[in-house]
Formats: structure tokens, C-alpha cells, sequence
């Protein structure tokens, strides 16, 4: 496939953006479509390191031209500036997103012929004071505060002077701008790229910052390369190694537990929701150190009302599917693709689940395939498993009363060793939240029997259903 190039009055490609790529599906096209389609004289190369996901498929659906090479960032950059026909080479990360007026800058820096090399101060896709005072020295020039996440700007003639970026498998950026300051400033563009948080939220915030300052220095006392690369190849192998996987609609009026605001109202119904919403947070926190929390929001436009709520402690990623079952496969997919050994979806509607039996549900997962949380309407409040089952969720005739059974029936047919967690319910109808109120005890210090008490009502029987119900 040839190279996309948009042209202006018919000039030669100025500009090559050279994307190295490894699964990141998730992210390439916000990446790609950050690159302006109008800004002319460009042209966008991907080049991919053997992606197991869709990266390859969404570049090519999308215009770039993709090349396939050995995994490592220098290596995949070099390919790509090495079949790039521009004079000015960007080099972006591929979960990094270029300002709307990217183009204009560098054009404005570049007139001039004594601008070499540049790069753009940065932003977080995550609202967090800590990231924002990290963030405020991108805009100054040395060592600690200057990476390839930034969008390395370069002359093809500088570049091509440098000998290209190292085969390291670390530090590659680093090496890169420490040898171009020798022959030139690096200057530092007046706009801001945005790049993704997620190592800082899986890892900690202070800690990955901490981490990346502690491998520099080490490089700069000279400790052999490759044992920098074995410490930190580590340090990835201790991050979180399980993913929490909730699904959640905003708590909006009339959108949200529709059943139960039969009988109690829509307002009422939201109340509800956003105390069990508040409380399955609550308890999430108590395990996001050692768990990577992803909530799956079921509209777009729920994405910002979350993460002001929730902050940056929890993953955001969106639902995806026509049907329960689909969007089920999708979530489990995209965690397993981020290298987690094991994945675990919990209702957001029950009352009672609590991080102790999360904990006891990844437990189980040490020595089954599988670990289940039925409900008494039929249903499940959790699955969890350490490896991806897509025949689990085929032909399973979701909110009925025989999703549990069904989806028993099918772990034995696939001979999956399963352990049963205890029954919990979930709310769906009054009648449920009445159900659950009496058996808890009046006297029992939780929200939700706070929220009964001051509601006051009496239950109408109405049906229930399980986790596809919160979507």
C-alpha cells in the first residue's frame, strides 16, 4: 500500500509522521485522526512491531501506508524515516494525539533554516494535579523532562547526521535528543501533545514517575544497558496483573434502572443507582493498587461525566457490541490484549459485593479457569477468568432467568475447571430492593438501607436480570 500523501498546489511531501506500533488498537486511531487531513504535504507511515490485535486492519482502514518490522521503537522508527519521503520527520507514539494546530507551529518553526529539531510540551488524557506539575517541565530542555512521547520533531538532514535512533531496547529517545544537543537546540513548541496515562495509572502515579527517573540516572552512571532493560522489563512483570472490569451508564434521570423507576420513579431510581455506583467504587479503590480498575461506560457522551467523577484512580474504556454477549467479549478482549493474566466483570447493581470477595474471586483464579458469582433471579454478578473463553457468550439468552445455567452448561462442555462463589442479588425492580432490605436487617449500617428507609415504599413483584441490566 502506498503512502498517504496530501499534497497542496501540487508540491512534494514535506512532512513524514512515523507511528511505531505493538496492540495498540485501542489507541491508533485517536492518534491518527489527530493528524490533520487538511494540513497538506503529508505523509503518515505505521510502522508495526507484530501486533496480535486490529492496529495493522485500523491504520490501513484509515490511510497510512504500514510496514511490518522487528519489534523496539528505534528499529521501527528507523525503518519508517528510512522509506519516509519527507524533508521534516515527526516521530509520535502511537497513543499520543497532536495538538489541532500541530501543523502550523512546526511549519512556523521550521521557516526558518536554523531550526533543526523541536518537540511539544505535553498533557495527560488523565485530569490529575500530580501529572499537570510533571507536565510543567516538558517546556524546558534536558534530560529528565524531554522523551519521544512528546513528538520528535526532526530535519531529515539532522536526523540523517545523528546515524538515526540506537537499537536499544530502552532509552532510544533519550540517546537520540542528548546527541542532537550537541549540534543544535531543541526548541520547544508553544502547544501541547496529548498522551495516554495509563502506565502512570496501573503503576502509581509517584511511583512510575520515581521508576522513570531512577532507570535515567542509571544510564547516565553508565550501568550496563541491558541490565537497565532486565530491572525494568521486571518492574512490567510486577504490574497489576488483573483487571476489574465494570459496566456503568452515568446515573442520569430516565436513563438508568428503568424497571425499578417504574415503581419508585425516575429520580428516585437514579439516586439509587449512583449510591451503588458510589459504593462499588469505594470498594474498588481498596484494591486499585494491585488491580487495574476498568470501567466500561455505555455512552460516549458518559465518558467526561465519569472520569470528573471518579478521577484518574480507574481505566475508562468504552462498551462495544450490539448485544450483552458481544460487548461482554469486547471488554474481556481488550484487557486480556493489555497483557493482564487475569480478568474479572462484576455487576455494578449489587448491593453486597464487596473487595474482600473480589479478592477471594482472583484467588480462585490461581488454581481454576474459571470463577462464577450466581444470582438468585438467574443470573451472574461475576465471572472472572486468566484466559479468553469467547464461546461463553454465544447464543446465551441474556435477562432470562437461565444465564447462569446456561453458562454453567457451556463450562462444562468446554471441560473449564470452575469455582462458585456465593449468591448475591442484584437490584433490578423494587421488589428485589425490598427483598434485600428485609434480609439485611433494618438496623444494618449500609447506603443502601439508608436510601430504603428514607424512600418508604411499598414492593410491586415486578422480573429480574443481571449485569447487562447497569448498561
Amino acid at each position: 500500500m502506498s503512502a498517504v500523501i496530501l499534497t497542496i498546489n501540487g508540491s512534494m511531501t514535506k512532512y513524514s509522521v512515523i507511528i511505531p506500533t505493538l496492540n495498540e488498537a485501542g489507541s491508533i486511531s485517536r492518534c491518527l485522526r489527530s493528524i490533520p487531513s487538511d494540513a497538506g504535504k503529508v505523509e503518515v507511515i505505521v510502522v508495526d512491531g507484530g501486533s496480535k490485535d486490529e492496529t495493522v486492519q485500523i491504520a490501513r482502514n484509515m490511510g497510512a501506508k504500514v510496514m511490518r518490522s522487528q519489534a523496539g521503537r528505534g528499529i521501527q522508527c528507523n525503518l519508517g524515516a528510512a522509506n519516509a519521503a519527507g524533508s521534516i520527520l515527526l516521530f509520535l507514539h502511537a497513543d499520543t494525539r497532536l495538538p489541532e494546530n500541530a501543523f502550523d507551529i512546526i511549519e512556523n518553526y521550521f521557516s526558518k533554516d536554523e531550526v533543526q529539531i523541536g518537540s511539544f510540551r505535553l498533557s495527560f488524557d488523565e485530569d490529575h494535579w500530580l501529572l499537570k506539575f510533571y507536565t510543567w517541565f516538558t517546556q524546558f530542555d534536558f534530560i529528565f523532562s524531554r522523551f519521544g512521547d512528546q513528538c520528535i520533531v526532526v530535519r531529515r538532514s539532522l536526523f540523517d547526521s545523528l546515524g538515526a535512533f540506537p537499537e536499544w531496547r530502552l532509552f532510544e529517545d533519550v540517546d537520540f535528543l542528548r546527541r542532537a544537543r550537541r549540534l543544535a537546540k531543541i526548541h520547544s513548541f508553544p502547544a501541547r501533545v496529548e498522551t495516554s496515562a495509563r502506565r502512570f495509572i496501573r503503576n502509581g502515579i509517584v511511583r512510575q514517575q520515581l521508576r522513570n527517573g531512577w532507570y535515567i540516572l542509571l544510564y547516565l552512571l553508565g550501568v550496563d544497558r541491558d541490565r537497565i532493560a532486565e530491572k525494568y522489563d521486571r518492574m512490567r512483570g510486577k504490574a497489576k496483573s488483573t483487571a476489574l472490569l465494570l459496566f456503568a451508564r452515568y446515573p442520569r434521570q430516565g436513563k438508568v434502572k428503568t424497571r425499578l423507576a417504574s415503581s419508585i420513579g425516575d429520580e428516585q431510581a437514579a439516586k439509587f443507582y449512583r449510591i451503588c455506583l458510589e459504593r462499588i467504587f469505594s470498594e474498588c479503590r481498596k484494591i486499585c493498587d494491585t488491580t487495574n480498575i476498568c470501567l466500561f461506560y455505555a455512552d460516549e457522551n458518559d465518558e467526561v461525566a465519569f472520569r470528573k467523577w471518579i478521577g484518574p484512580d480507574f481505566i475508562l474504556l468504552p462498551q462495544k457490541g450490539a448485544n450483552l454477549g458481544e460487548r461482554i467479549t469486547n471488554a474481556f478482549k481488550a484487557v486480556f490484549r493489555k497483557g493482564v493474566q487475569k480478568a474479572i466483570i462484576v455487576g455494578t447493581d449489587v448491593p453486597d459485593l464487596s473487595a474482600d470477595l473480589i479478592k477471594q474471586a482472583e484467588q480462585a483464579l490461581d488454581i481454576h479457569e474459571l470463577v462464577v458469582g450466581p444470582s438468585p433471579d438467574g443470573g451472574y454478578y461475576l465471572l472472572g477468568m486468566k484466559s479468553m473463553h469467547k464461546k461463553l457468550f454465544r447464543d446465551i439468552p441474556w435477562s432470562t432467568e437461565t444465564v447462569f445455567e446456561k453458562t454453567m452448561d457451556r463450562i462444562m462442555k468446554l471441560e473449564l475447571s470452575v469455582e462458585p462463589l456465593p449468591a448475591l442479588p442484584d437490584i433490578d425492580t423494587e421488589e428485589d430492593l425490598m427483598r434485600w432490605f428485609d434480609g439485611n436487617g433494618r438496623a444494618a449500617p449500609h447506603p443502601v438501607v439508608d436510601f430504603v428507609e428514607k424512600l418508604g415504599t411499598v414492593p410491586s413483584p415486578k422480573k429480574t436480570t443481571n449485569i447487562g441490566e447497569t448498561r
